[in-house]
């Protein structure tokens, strides 16, 4: 058996160990759909939610089976409540989210999203009964105070997005340490892969690497903590089951690795053989871009005995293969609008 089959072997042991029905809300999102294909490629007693499944263009181009889809709006407590009492989810995963992307500013909709809708799920999901919640939280909760911080660290949030969050990871902490809930939060650092939106940053710059040219960039030397998509689905499914020695808890989900604007452009300019120089300082720093971005992710790796096996150079590879592969460039930009 080569390496990659008993990695495959592994991750469906585990998948299979999970307590179901299992719910992904969000599942419509860049991260629910790649959790929605790992689970169903092992079971069937999955559901992915959406706040319109019909028309969800992730669902549309991955050909998920209705059956395993479903339109709740997480604003709608009712709907909430309605989908809880009818599944039952033992095993709930919330990447419903709004306000990480610098077009979604409606602040209003990003507290009752990310605050107030998660707070209504996790009480009507605690009435039913469930076995693991597992949130998914954002590295931004750490805000100004983001070089490679550990989860005890100060809390210094600088938009309402990330207010929203830590919020959140407040209302978790209360959840599993006093009421005793299996639920726990998983800060996520810049996770990229297959089905991101189109007109992030990694999707572009690939993009234009493939062409042999660079799109405009900001400062070189904000950084980031990238992590490939594979990498963070594992993270979810070993929180899950190991979830009764994690509850109130947060979790670094990142590579450790700090990487800049410059290295990655220059580790993208390596692999495509681009001979132009990178357009550095054209595209404007948006305000939360920082010089030292990047996880402590030693807890995670402690407790879970998990760490970010794909390495940038390889995850990118991966990620213009399959920007090829879905031809990126017109039926997957024509999906996503």
């Amino acid at each position: 058996m080569n390496s990659n089959n008993k990695i495959d072997s592994n991750l469906e042991s585990m998948v299979k160990a999970l307590p179901g029905p299992i719910a992904i809300f969000g599942a419509g999102g860049f991260i629910g759909i790649n959790l929605l294909n790992l689970l169903l490629k092992f079971r069937n007693d999955v559901y992915g939610i959406s706040q319109d499944h019909l028309n969800n263009w992730r669902f549309i181009a991955n050909k998920i089976q209705q059956i395993n889809i479903l339109t709740v709006d997480i604003l709608q407590q009712n709907q909430i409540l309605n989908f809880i009492n009818e599944i039952k989810p033992q095993t709930i995963f919330n990447l419903a989210a709004y306000g990480a992307y610098s077009k979604q500013n409606e602040y209003d909709k990003i507290y009752q999203t990310n605050f107030v809708a998660s707070i209504d799920l996790i009480e009507v999901a605690k009435k039913q009964g469930f076995k693991a919640f597992v949130q998914a939280g954002s590295s931004s909760e750490y805000g100004i105070n983001s070089q490679q911080p550990s989860e005890n660290d100060t809390l210094l949030p600088n938009s309402h997005y990330a207010v929203s969050k830590a919020a959140l990871y407040q209302a978790i902490k209360y959840y599993g340490k006093i009421e005793k809930l299996p639920i726990t939060n998983l800060r996520l650092y810049s996770v990229y892969g297959p089905w991101e939106e189109p007109d992030r940053l990694l999707p572009v710059v690939i993009s234009k690497a493939r062409k042999g040219e660079f799109p405009a960039l900001v400062n070189p030397q904000v950084s980031r903590d990238f992590i490939y998509i594979d990498d963070v689905l594992k993270a979810f499914i070993m929180a899950a089951l190991k979830i009764n020695s994690l509850s109130g808890e947060a979790l670094n989900i990142g590579s450790g690795k700090k990487t800049t604007i410059l290295v990655l452009a220059n580790t993208i300019k390596e692999i495509y053989k681009i001979k132009s120089n990178p357009n550095f300082g054209i595209m404007p720093n948006r305000k939360w871009d920082l010089t030292d971005w990047y996880s402590n992710p030693s807890k995670a790796e402690n407790l879970l005995n998990w760490h970010a096996e794909i390495p940038l150079k390889d995850g990118i590879q991966k990620v213009g293969k399959w920007q090829e592969n879905i031809d990126f460039d017109n039926a997957y930009w024509n999906y996503a609008k």
